[in-house]
């Protein structure tokens, strides 16, 4: 039996001419894989141009503090960049630095434009109550340490003084004495006894007063000053609880220092 050789078939045209299509079973692998490649050149072409044809605008931030200020972009990444390159559209910053208010705004990029955004970051309310203790211990601390010790030179100034007059009058007094027991003269010895002596026998009363007044504020103002001294070291000194950090800290995954972290998005911590 003889094998019958394939016969293409004829196909008539529009206009009466005969067109032939042949089919080659052999060389069918090769046009489906030059199709698939094509579909598949099509479509990543395509979709390629879906996903990335967004532009991209640039946003330069100038905060006020400059030096400490931090900022976290779309809740998920903490920057101190001062230019960014971000696709167009609405992008939220949360703003912070050490001492002043969390500020949390939107910036929209414009495609192949600049944005600038100017931040002012204002002192927090916890600083502000915190600056007035401070400012009120700084007072007091100011009173303990120079205070007391000024009052102690005050006290041994006048003790000092008045231990002076008391022996400038007691001399006094014992040089009259001498005069008076010397004396020949009886207008002299009336002039000692009426007024020259008791005069100094006054002065030295009053010396000795002053010397036992200003003898007792001496050792009185030297134990408080000890007291005051003992004191103001115990006294704490105010601490600053910056809770804006800690809010600002839980808006984005922080690592610790052994490289582990907690991720703490939409957490609300109870901190009053």
């Amino acid at each position: 039996m003889k094998a019958q050789a394939h016969k293409p078939s004829a196909l008539m045209g529009p206009c009466g001419h005969v067109g032939r299509w042949t089919w080659n079973a052999q060389r069918a692998p090769s046009i489906i894989r030059l199709a698939a490649i094509i579909l598949l050149t099509w479509a990543h072409g395509h979709l390629g141009t879906c996903a990335f044809g967004q532009s991209t605008g640039t946003l330069r931030i100038t905060c006020e503090p400059q030096a400490t200020y931090s900022y976290i972009l779309d809740g998920k990444h903490r920057l101190r960049d001062r230019e960014l390159t971000l696709m167009e559209g609405p992008h939220r910053l949360v703003f912070w630095a050490p001492e002043r208010r969390v500020l949390d705004t939107t910036f929209t990029i414009v495609p192949n434009a600049l944005t600038e955004a100017r931040i002012q970051l204002r002192y927090s309310e916890e600083f502000i109550a915190f600056n007035k203790k401070l400012r009120r211990y700084e007072r007091d601390d100011r009173w303990l340490r120079y205070g007391t010790p000024v009052l102690v030179l005050g006290s041994a100034a006048w003790f000092g003084v008045s231990v002076y007059q008391g022996i400038d009058a007691r001399r006094d007094l014992d040089r009259l004495r001498d005069d008076y027991a010397e004396s020949t003269s009886p207008s002299g010895i009336t002039a000692l006894k009426g007024n020259d002596v008791p005069d100094a026998n006054k002065r030295l009363r009053q010396a000795r007063v002053m010397a036992g007044v200003s003898g007792g504020l001496l050792v009185g103002s030297g134990a408080l000053w000890w007291y005051m001294k003992k004191i103001r070291a115990k006294r704490p000194a105010p601490v600053f609880d910056d809770k804006e950090k800690a809010r600002f800290d839980g808006l984005v995954w922080m690592p610790d220092a052994s490289g582990q972290g907690i991720w703490m998005a939409a957490l609300t911590i109870p901190l009053r």
